[in-house]
């Protein structure tokens, strides 16, 4: 996360958000991505690992119960504070911005991991240099990222629906215009997410000097939607999408 604006938005946010995620009320983490980005990111026993967008840690704390080293950075002093209190010994925390992160050693990290953070990032690029300059040659960048469809929508309620609520299709629409989005929570909050096209994105990476392994839609599994039937959606419209990037060696 970068800027003063997206920092006060978050810190407002932020203790509803450190609720939500310790309540497990996030349906598409709990219900589906976590399995998703476990799986693509593998075995990580031993593994210096820097989460990237870290917000109060949850990923960086599941990652080190499965053997990680972990660095989280988040710019919210609030999540921080929050992570540092429950950390673990092999979990470190610091405030910083992704798209510069200052004392970050070049080339000390094996894996690089960004959670549906780089969405929040102003300057995309910056943020994905910076990613590649701390990881060692053949070092991963596992992205999980909103996907481009979700973002091109600029109404409150992106489903277009019956009156009776029900779901008639997604909206997609002013998707060449690229730029910030601001998105409305139930909660009353509003948070200002970026869209950009897939090309823009996948340009970047390899702009950056990454290669793109595989790339992934996250759909959920029987078992996960018995779980959170809500889930079903992703079926409907690409809602997330995981990048798999490598640092040549």
């Amino acid at each position: 996360m970068s800027g003063p604006d997206l920092s006060g938005e978050w810190a407002a946010f932020a203790p509803e958000w450190i609720a939500r995620m310790a309540a497990g009320r996030d349906r598409a983490r709990e219900g589906v991505l976590d399995d998703w980005m476990l799986e693509v990111i593998g075995d990580v026993s031993a593994r210096s690992v820097i989460d990237l967008g870290c917000g109060e840690g949850r990923f960086c704390r599941m990652l080190a119960a499965r053997g990680a080293r972990t660095l989280g950075v988040d710019l919210q002093p609030a999540f921080v504070e929050h992570a540092r209190a429950v950390a673990g010994p092999s979990e470190r925390y610091e405030l910083g911005d992704l798209q510069s992160l200052a004392g970050v050693p070049g080339a000390s990290f094996d894996l690089a991991v960004s959670y549906i953070s780089l969405v929040d990032v102003p300057d995309e690029a910056a943020a994905v240099r910076e990613a590649f300059r701390v990881l060692v040659p053949g070092g991963r960048f596992v992205v999980c990222n909103l996907a481009p469809m979700a973002t091109a929508t600029k109404t409150e309620d992106p489903w277009v629906r019956r009156p009776d609520r029900s779901k008639v299709h997604y909206v997609l629409d002013h998707y060449a215009e690229e730029g910030p989005r601001d998105i409305p929570f139930p909660s009353g909050h509003r948070i200002t997410n970026h869209h950009r096209m897939l090309s823009s994105t996948l340009n970047t990476f390899l702009d950056a000097g990454f290669e793109l392994r595989r790339l992934h839609e996250p759909l959920p599994n029987q078992e996960q939607l018995a779980r959170v039937p809500d889930n079903e959606d992703l079926f409907r419209v690409p809602i997330f999408v995981i990048y798999d990037l490598r640092k040549p060696r």
